[in-house]
């Protein structure tokens, strides 16, 4: 078991074990900081993967026992992502990414949205839950309402979010978390706004789920995506679509799959061995549950929050002792200067380096980052910055180290006290 004082404290270096990377020479060569674009897959969804191409990469649900085997594991994958959740298997859409999943949702919407209906995305979102809704506000004459962010900050205010709002209003945009901010955006304020003007509310989770594992029992969210690829499991984007909502979408798959409902919002051929291994994330929550706790039997989604809160205590605590350091370096840090209210996910500009030649020179000093817009582009623009260059991005996942951040804290200030 993991060693208890006053409080849990999460045992980093079981939670490693468990990845098939930090078995590898080259892990202790790195310390990789670009987890915002993607985690390491953990070592139950990597088996689980190999196992299917081995022993089932064939067409499944056919009448012979390899194709039964292979949709048991792909019907096994959505009902463990279900449960991890918190919601019935029927409410969740499996899809090639968010991106994909977000473009299909708002194409399903185009049914029940015309001229004099009202659409409101965040600045702040990734494209992902932006673009798509441009497209559909222009399709069907709606009108698109951008809730802008502060120009200083790069924050959402509530109070422009109000004005926004009417009896017009049939749909609201808006991320959990910001991927360049980080700040944790109030989302059952917004949700219960955009409520009570009978809009529906569309989350995108995507910077969140790394830092708060989503589990969606009592949401009130209408609709909540997020990457299983950013949650060390297999390259797929996860679509939870409450069942009053799907009810009013007009399906987007083929038409004669449309009575599954998890089917019709699908628009691609699902990556069946990608859904097969989602189980292996199951059972990756389930050995850290166990190892670190001494309770009743839970269901699944109750195990994760748990886990999921000790891991994000301790990804936390290592984001913080990076924080403190940076408010002494010539940088200028976006979002919060402290860990109250935001994810450990930083991004920042050098007073004199540009954000490629910083990603480039940490590099060369073992540390994996990156820079760019991360498809953020229009809130970067907002507050001054060339795109292309962007931020340089620092974002934590629960199996970094200390040791890791130390290096990460003295590369940079090499770096930048060097410059300055």
């Amino acid at each position: 078991m993991a060693n208890f004082t006053d409080q849990l404290i999460f045992d980093v270096d079981f939670a490693r074990k468990q990845f098939p990377f930090f078995d590898l020479n080259q892990s202790n060569e790195w310390a990789f900081f670009d987890n915002a674009g993607g985690t390491f897959p953990c070592r139950p969804v990597v088996d689980k993967l190999e196992h299917f191409y081995k022993n089932n990469k064939v067409q499944p649900y056919g009448d012979n026992a390899l194709a039964d085997a292979a949709g048991e594991q792909m019907d096994r994958g959505r009902k463990v992502i279900s449960d991890l959740m918190g919601v019935a298997m029927d409410t969740i859409t499996i899809g090639p990414s968010t991106t994909q999943n977000l473009n299909t949702l708002s194409n399903a919407c185009t049914g029940f949205l015309s001229k004099g209906d009202e659409i409101i995305i965040s600045e702040q979102d990734h494209e992902a839950n932006i673009g798509g809704w441009e497209r559909v506000a222009k399709h069907t004459g709606a009108t698109l309402n951008l809730w802008k962010v502060n120009e200083s900050d790069g924050e959402l205010d509530l109070a422009y979010l109000e004005k926004l709002l009417n009896n017009n209003t049939k749909i609201v945009c808006v991320t959990h978390s910001s991927n360049i901010i980080g700040t944790v955006n109030p989302i059952d304020q917004i949700i219960d706004m955009g409520h009570s003007f009978g809009a529906k509310v569309i989350i995108d989770g995507v910077s969140y789920a790394p830092h708060r594992w989503p589990d969606l029992s009592d949401t009130k969210a209408d609709a909540y995506c997020f990457s299983t690829y950013k949650t060390y499991a297999t390259h797929q984007g996860i679509m939870y679509v409450s069942p009053g909502f799907l009810e009013m979408l007009e399906p987007q798959c083929h038409f004669f799959n449309a009575y599954r409902p998890w089917s019709q919002l699908d628009t691609a051929g699902p990556d069946h061995a990608g859904i097969a291994a989602l189980a292996g994330l199951g059972d990756y929550f389930e050995v850290l549950y166990d190892h670190h706790f001494e309770k009743p039997d839970l269901p699944l989604n109750i195990k994760a929050s748990m886990v999921s809160n000790l891991m994000n205590s301790h990804e936390t605590s290592l984001c913080k002792v990076l924080l403190e350091r940076l408010t002494h370096l010539p940088t200028r840090i976006f979002g919060k200067n402290t860990m109250q209210g935001r994810e450990a996910n930083i991004a920042l500009i050098s007073e004199n380096h540009t954000s490629a030649r910083l990603s480039t020179l940490i590099g060369k000093k073992g540390i994996a980052t990156k820079h760019g817009h991360f498809y953020a582009y229009r809130i970067l623009k907002k507050m001054g910055l060339d795109p292309d260059d962007g931020v340089l991005r620092l974002s934590f996942s629960h199996y970094n180290t200390m040791n890791e951040t130390v290096r990460l804290v003295n590369a940079l200030t090499g770096i930048l006290e060097k410059s300055a």
